[in-house]
């Protein structure tokens, strides 16, 4: 099955942020979509995909467990 977007995920785009990464206040990112929106939960609203919830660099990954108090192996 081909995921594709549809619109829907547009009521829910993020508008800005603040600090170092969007990540930090709540907002997710929708790979297929590619927006950043604000949404409860795991999947897009629109395409179904899994969100986003952590950057991919290793070094912004870093810092955004460091603040959320995670422990890395």
């Amino acid at each position: 099955m081909v995921n594709v977007c549809i619109g829907i995920c547009t009521k829910y785009k993020a508008t800005g942020f603040k600090g170092h990464h969007r990540y930090e206040t709540g907002q997710k990112r929708c790979p297929e979509c590619e927006i950043f929106m604000v949404w409860e939960g795991i999947r897009c609203p629109c395409c179904s995909v899994l969100l986003r919830c952590t950057p991919r660099g290793n070094k912004s990954r870093q810092e955004l467990s460091v603040k959320r108090n995670c422990v890395w192996h």
